[in-house]
């Protein structure tokens, strides 16, 4: 009875945890508390806690022991001691505890710390100690496109505590600025008997249009140190107590900072001396130029590579042109940068260095290649400058020529073709993204249907195993039935046949039953009364002058009788089979109906009408409304329409987010491969890879195709083989040859649709990288150290949610990587019924 309590004990065992209060200040200790019900805690493994709560005091345990209607109950208690280093919303995950042999986990705790001090933040904000943020330009008067340097410069009082430096954060709809890096300059200085450090974040800026325009202002959040009203010391300690014998407490507390904007006159390039080929480039550049090889024959490529260097817009300048064109074939310029990939998270700096490897080939001998030009704005010399290289000079001699070549030339008095070239083929170079929106949408069900999980599906396939059985039935009938007519006895059944029919006349009744006779006698001479006084009724009927009485119905049955002892066996009738129907299926589904298609397909033609007049904000905004109803409208080409707006906003990281949903749905579409092609391009961002070629094959079809595939190589299996039973041997090579087409349909389709990923398991946990400059860390902060770069449009697998910052798998090889994403930074892959994905 004892083992019986314990047993009993331990499968009653329940254990909760949470916390006491649930909303807490910065670095105000919490008691973190776990109870287990019934049960003997055996081992507890280590507490697992946010990176933002620390655990204060080791664990303490108490225990517990009632009796409620004699029945004996205990309760252990487990109490540590956290606080939080940080305002937010943090969950404390769930802890394993072994009790009464038995591995549980514990629920999930939320723990909130709200801000400290209230009201007190905003007075802060008028705190002459507070940290500063300023801005400064290098110029106060620049022309339109010219870059300049930009500085955000931090003031920090030196006896505040600084925890946590956030990203600069600055307007930018006037103006093209760089991205602040992490990097910054540190010094120290003093300002009205006040010590600061200072720190300086280095930029660019370029201005898109003219006037008197603001920069700014710039907002910093900062993480600082500030001391706790009434704390526990104010409390314990009389007034005049020496206030620096014990340090006064503080708490952590966010602080946004924020600048004063600055003025900056932007004037438009001078018309006068404009170059008619002028590409918006403003700066100072040196443009150089060499080429390889100098000694050839008519026809060789040369090889020239050309390099501008200095400071100024590089993305305006176009690729240097030759001066004199005639007499030479060129291909177009590949541009690169010389420094090697731009890194974001450096400092951005005015002097450049861009390449330009262009191949050219001579139609003629030439003794130079012809110099190379560009044309851009100095804005120190404040007029328009055309950089021209050095002619290089070649030695060149003519392409040898056949002398069937030379007598024809001779002979017509023209001039002797060159040979053909030999170039290389043309490489894609995908600039912009296709858009070819159908005039119609196809749209989607709220909800999917597998055919793998219909009745009604699998109810059809019954049909041809139920025709192959039928085939086999009236095989199996038709060769008994010919084994019963072979011989003289099926002469004899198929003559009694005819004797057995009651309805025929009284002369033809006769006449079967003197056949039968004969038949049954094989021209042996008939010796039995019985049966010559049939034979004689018949020819009385039959050959007398005078006509004989009627057959009746007593003599009739005397007769069959007489005759049923001549035959052996009774001869059992062939019942005739009746033929099944095929089960006749209106659709394979449930089919759901489309609401609102008539207003979802208005609203879709007039996102169309908006895309094609340039109207790219009003066309995302009507798009992305069908994706808001309730139940939501969602095809792959609304999806299409939306990435198509993005893009042309300069969002490409939604853009591959729209896209990307739109390929869950269409993934041959030949237009929306080229443009993830050109992003991938453009962004270099990261994605989960398939896990082998058949997996990616098996999604070209979603998994009802890929099942209606093999149910008809199934059918023609089944059918061929029925047909084979039924018509002999005559149908064999029929049969075979639609057999094997059979089997090689349904083996490849079942094995596609068995490996093929179900929608759900394709888009669960993963997110697109929609922010540009985002990066992942090793802690969930900004300041901890990087993982690595994530580029927008690129996808992670999110393991774990704690406040604004998200626990990610990042692709990668050969194996991938975990890292903190801020949460604003990425946006679900999907976030509607995971059903709807195929």
């Amino acid at each position: 009875m004892a083992m019986l309590v314990i047993a009993g004990a331990a499968e009653a065992a329940t254990i909760r945890a949470y916390v006491q209060p649930e909303k807490v200040r910065p670095n105000q200790v919490v008691s973190y508390v776990i109870t287990v019900q019934d049960g003997s805690v055996e081992r507890m493994s280590e507490l697992r806690l946010p990176l933002q709560l620390i655990q204060n005091t080791a664990v303490s345990t108490s225990q517990q022991f009632s009796i409620t209607n004699g029945r004996q109950t205990s309760s252990v208690r487990l109490t540590w001691g956290i606080s939080a280093s940080e305002p937010g919303d943090f969950v404390i995950p769930a802890q394993s505890l072994k009790v009464n042999g038995q591995m549980m986990t514990t629920n999930e705790v939320k723990l909130t710390v709200a801000q400290g001090g209230g009201d007190e933040a905003v007075a802060a904000a008028d705190d002459a100690n507070k940290p500063i943020l300023q801005l400064e330009l290098g110029k106060t008067e620049i022309y339109q496109g010219e870059v300049m340097p930009l500085n955000c410069t931090l003031y920090i009082p030196r006896q505040t505590p600084l925890r946590r430096i956030g990203l600069v954060d600055i307007e930018k709809s006037d103006f093209a600025i760089a991205r602040f890096p992490q990097q910054n300059d540190q010094t120290t200085t003093t300002i009205d008997g006040v010590g600061y450090v200072v720190l300086t974040f280095r930029s660019t800026l370029s201005s898109l249009r003219t006037g008197e325009l603001k920069v700014g202002p710039a907002s910093m959040e900062l993480l600082v140190e500030v001391p706790v009203e009434d704390s526990p010391r104010q409390n314990m300690f009389p007034p005049n107590f020496p206030p620096g014998f014990f340090p006064q407490m503080t708490e952590p507390r966010k602080v946004v900072v924020q600048s004063q904007p600055v003025t900056l006159r932007v004037l438009p390039m001078p018309a006068e001396g404009k170059p008619a080929n002028f590409s918006g480039a403003v700066g100072d550049f040196i443009l150089s130029a060499s080429a390889s090889p100098t000694e050839l024959t008519v026809g060789d490529p040369v090889a020239v590579e050309l390099m501008v260097e200095g400071t100024g817009n590089f993305d305006a300048l176009n690729a240097p042109a030759l001066t004199e064109e005639s007499g030479w074939k060129s291909y177009p310029a590949k541009r690169y940068n010389i420094e090697g990939q731009l890194d974001q998270n450096q400092v951005p700096t005015l002097d450049r260095k861009v390449g330009y490897s262009q191949v050219f080939i001579p139609e003629a001998v030439h003794k130079e290649l012809p110099p190379f030009e560009i044309n851009f704005f100095s804005p120190t010399k404040k007029q328009y400058v055309t950089l021209k290289t050095e002619a290089i000079p070649l030695n060149m001699k003519p392409a040898p020529v056949t002398a069937a070549s030379e007598s024809a030339a001779g002979a017509a008095g023209e001039a002797v073709p060159l040979p053909p070239l030999l170039v290389p083929d043309p490489q894609p170079d995908i600039t912009d993204i296709l858009i070819n929106p159908p005039a119609t949408s196809r749209w989607l069900v709220p909800t999917g249907n597998l055919l793998l999980r219909s009745p009604t599906f699998w109810t059809v396939q019954a049909v041809p195993v139920g025709l192959l059985f039928l085939a086999s039935f009236l095989a199996m009938a038709r060769r008994r039935r010919e084994a019963l007519m072979a011989g003289r006895a099926g002469q004899l059944r198929a003559a009694w046949a005819g004797l057995d029919q009651g309805s025929v006349a009284d002369g033809e009744f006769l006449r079967r039953a003197a056949q039968f006779i004969h038949t049954a006698k094989a021209g042996e001479p008939v010796q039995e009364p019985e049966l010559k006084t049939i034979l004689d009724r018949y020819e009385g009927s039959n050959f007398a002058a005078v006509a004989s009485a009627p057959v009746t119905p007593e003599e009739r049955r005397q007769i069959t009788q007489t005759l049923s002892g001549l035959f052996n066996k009774a001869l059992s009738k062939v019942t005739a089979l009746v033929m099944l129907g095929l089960l006749c299926c209106g659709t394979l589904g449930a089919q759901e109906a489309k609401p609102e298609v008539a207003t979802a397909d208005a609203v879709y033609q007039e996102a169309l009408e908006e895309m094609t007049k340039g109207n790219y904000a009003r066309a995302q905004y009507l798009a992305e409304s069908l994706t808001k109803k309730k139940p939501p409208q969602l095809s792959s080409e609304v999806f299409q329409l939306i990435g198509h707006a993005r893009y042309r906003q300069e969002d490409p990281g939604r853009a591959v987010l729209w896209y990307q949903r739109a390929q869950l749905f269409d993934p041959r579409a030949p237009e929306l491969r080229q443009n993830l092609r050109h992003l991938y391009e453009k962004l270099r961002f990261v994605s989960y890879p398939f896990e082998s070629p058949l997996s990616q094959w098996s999604l070209w079809l979603t998994p009802n195709e890929w099942l209606i595939l093999a149910s008809a190589g199934f059918w023609l299996v089944l059918l061929s083989a029925a047909w084979r039973i039924l018509v002999g041997r005559k149908g064999l090579p029929w049969a075979v040859a639609m057999s094997l087409i059979g089997i090689f349909i349904a083996v490849p389709a079942t094995a596609f649709a068995s490996i093929r990923p179900l929608g759900a398991e394709r888009v669960r946990d993963i997110s697109i990288v929609t922010m540009p400059e985002a990066r992942a860390y090793t802690g969930a902060t900004v300041t901890s150290g990087t993982v690595m770069d994530l580029p927008a449009g690129s996808q992670v697998r999110i393991l774990e949610k704690r406040g604004a910052w998200n626990y990610v798998e990042i692709p990668n090889r050969p194996e991938n990587l975990r890292g903190w994403v801020e949460g604003a930074a990425i946006t679900p892959l999907w976030i509607w019924d995971e059903k709807m994905v195929p």
